[in-house]
């Protein structure tokens, strides 16, 4: 068995129940954790993750509306924290089904039901350390790749992740070296996410494009939803806001005409025109973020994704 040292990981603790935060906190001490950051609200940890990074947190979700579940969806996005690829380990005393899926939904690694013992802990951790899954990039999701039909894998691409953890428990390396290790691979990792996060952006701003185009052509249907024309606004600001992060020009600048070819059309301007000129920037942004792809097989993603969300009962 590969023996496991923690004394060099950083823990973040939140629970704003100071008994059960204690006994985490003795939990996590007897399995070899010194360096442990205890909260006892989201604000003070927050606070602390603009200048601290983690590499294991410890959250615990007292209802299934959570703001726990958002803050970690937050730091899988990169809009908090510099490490998007901290091993997050939930807890909860809910059960209910409907609970742990929106637990799991938020990009977490993994969800502990209470009570549970030192030994569920220490080997639910051992798991992260030494088989953490791949993740999973989706329109709305930044994640460990828990899907089960192999039917989807072609979907969505996983990305081998940094592992905190794991260099500091596992690759034997001292506080610097691990800490430069970490950094290398949390950049390289962060870069991938980051395209494929643009290039999902790309793709769904063609599929919402496609859709108001089928509704401004349908003359008999009740018109173009405002809501679909907005979500393109949102869709395109968030891959702006990575673009600038990313350094990427040119899908930054693509993204501004998105923006004002969308609001257009909320004008009601030449909407079939528009939803067209859409369609035609989507596929172009595909192609500037899918090195080694062309232009007929973005549109033909595009065009796929299209019938299958038809197929599932979306007509417009």
């Amino acid at each position: 068995m590969v023996p496991l040292r923690f004394e060099q990981a950083t823990v973040a603790l939140y629970d704003p129940v100071a008994m059960n935060r204690t006994a985490t906190r003795n939990v996590l001490y007897s399995l070899g954790f010194r360096e442990i950051e205890t909260f006892a609200t989201l604000e003070d940890m927050r606070r602390v993750m603009n200048t601290t990074d983690f590499d294991l947190m410890v959250t615990e979700a007292t209802r299934s509306d959570d703001p726990v579940l958002d803050l970690v969806a937050q730091i899988r996005r990169g809009q908090l924290g510099r490490n998007p690829f901290t091993v997050v380990l939930m807890t909860t005393w809910m059960s209910e089904t409907h609970v742990v899926r929106k637990v799991l939904d938020c990009g977490a690694d993994d969800l502990l039901c209470r009570p549970y013992s030192t030994g569920s802990l220490a080997e639910r951790i051992r798991t992260h350390v030494l088989a953490r899954k791949r993740f999973v990039v989706t329109s709305d999701y930044v994640g460990p790749d828990r899907r089960k039909d192999p039917a989807r894998e072609h979907s969505a691409k996983t990305i081998e992740v940094a592992n905190p953890l794991k260099i500091k428990a596992v690759d034997g390396l001292t506080g610097t070296e691990a800490q430069n290790a970490l950094q290398t691979v949390v950049a390289e990792a962060r870069a991938a996410v980051n395209l494929e996060r643009m290039r999902r952006a790309a793709l769904q701003i063609g599929v919402i494009a496609g859709f108001v185009d089928a509704q401004a052509k349908d003359t008999n249907g009740p018109g173009v939803r405002r809501t679909d024309l907005e979500k393109i606004v949102t869709v395109a600001a968030e891959l702006s806001r990575i673009a600038r992060v990313e350094k990427a020009e040119q899908p930054f600048k693509t993204c501004k005409t998105v923006t004002e070819i969308a609001k257009s059309a909320m004008e009601g301007n030449e909407i079939e025109k528009n939803a067209q000129i859409l369609l035609r920037l989507s596929v172009a942004l595909q192609v500037t973020l899918s090195p080694g792809r062309d232009e007929a097989e973005c549109r033909a993603e595009l065009d796929e994704t299209l019938e299958r969300i038809r197929a599932r009962g979306r007509k417009g």
